[in-house]
Parts: structure tokens; sequence; C-alpha cells
């Protein structure tokens, strides 16, 4: 799992994976602590309720040493004592967090062409990617770059519609030769169309409804 798949375990799953399989006192001690995360990873902090967190963390780490052996504990474990003052000092975690920076790592290594010199490689593709992104600028504005590409969703706009609703103004995309193209929809297909032709059709958005 990624790292963030292992926090969102940590609050969220833990006090329900674990209700009906551990004592209620070893339950008590693993809810506190995914609790703590997730009011410490809020989007709204209030100052009080930090500083009871400070006071509480204490008691569910005692409660953690009880549970588990010495050798489980190390820098990581006393970290969240500090977590506290860190989210009073410095506001709510989403701004501060790694998540957004590990993302853009990976896009990083997948610049990786030759592993015996990786930061070299790196190095050269971003310094590639921002050269051709800058020069793309002074391009005619009909030539295709990285400015003005067309979305990978466009399929070329609106044309004349074939029938009365104007939400079948819209072409398409043809599928791919090995994509088997005719085929009944399933129950939830025929279902999600159906809405997506009720909530997104002007013609029944502005119809008034009748006696």
């Amino acid at each position: 799992m990624k790292s963030h798949d292992c926090h969102v375990f940590m609050q969220t799953l833990i006090p329900l994976a674990f209700c009906d399989l551990l004592s209620k006192g070893i339950w008590d001690a693993l809810t506190e602590i995914s609790h703590f995360f997730r009011d410490i990873c809020s989007s709204k902090l209030n100052v009080d309720h930090i500083e009871r967190l400070q006071t509480n963390i204490v008691e569910t780490l005692c409660k953690l040493e009880m549970i588990f052996p010495p050798s489980f504990f190390d820098s990581m474990e006393h970290l969240p004592i500090h977590l506290p003052f860190e989210a009073k000092a410095g506001g709510p975690v989403q701004y501060r967090w790694m998540y957004p920076f590990e993302r853009y790592l990976f896009n990083l290594k997948k610049k990786v062409k030759n592993k015996a010199h990786v930061e070299a490689s790196i190095c050269e593709a971003y310094i590639v990617e921002e050269i051709s992104t800058f020069i793309s600028y002074y391009f005619e504005p009909h030539l295709r770059t990285r400015i003005n590409r067309v979305p990978r969703h466009d399929d070329g706009g609106e044309v004349p519609s074939s029938g009365n609703l104007s939400i079948f103004s819209n072409t398409g995309r043809p599928t791919p030769k090995n994509v088997v193209r005719g085929r009944y929809l399933s129950e939830i297909e025929f279902k999600q169309a159906h809405n997506y032709v009720l909530f997104n059709c002007d013609e029944l958005q502005t119809a008034t409804p009748t006696a």
C-alpha cells in the first residue's frame, strides 16, 4: 500500500476492522490513536481541542506501551507527542504534508531512462521539458504544442443534432478495433445513461411541469 493508503487505514478503518477481534482494552487504545490522527488531519482546528489532544496522546501512548513490546517503540511512536504543537503552530496539516511532493517525485522517477545515472537522467529530462514548454510560447497559434494541445476528452466539438434533443449533438469517439462494438447495457449502465440524460438535457431542464 502507498503511504496515503496506510494513513486512511490508520484514521478510519482500524476501529471498524478490529472491533470484534480484540479485547476492549486493546481496541480502545487503537481507537484513540486512530481518532487522534483523524482530528489532527481535519480541515479546521480548534486550539482548545488541540490542547486536549496534546494531553490525551500521552495517556494513549502509555496504553500502547502496555500492549506492544519495547522493541516496537522508536522515534516514530514518540512523534505523535509533538504533532499537536506542530498543528497549533503551523495550522492544518493539508498545507504541510508530503503527499503532493511524493506524487511529483513519482513523475520524476518516470523520467529515468539510464539507471546507471539516475540523477543526471532526471535532470536532463526535466530541462528538456522546461525548454520545450518555454519555446512553445513563441510558436504560431495554429501549431499544436504543450500549451494549446487538445484535451484528451475533446472529440471535435458539437455537430448538428441528429435528433430532437440537444444532448445528442456530440459525435463522440469511435471505439478501438479490439473493442466489441455491439453489446447490451447492464442494468446499472442503463440507469446511469438514463440519469445522465435527465440531468444534462437542456430541454428537460427548461420544461415546465403540467398539471
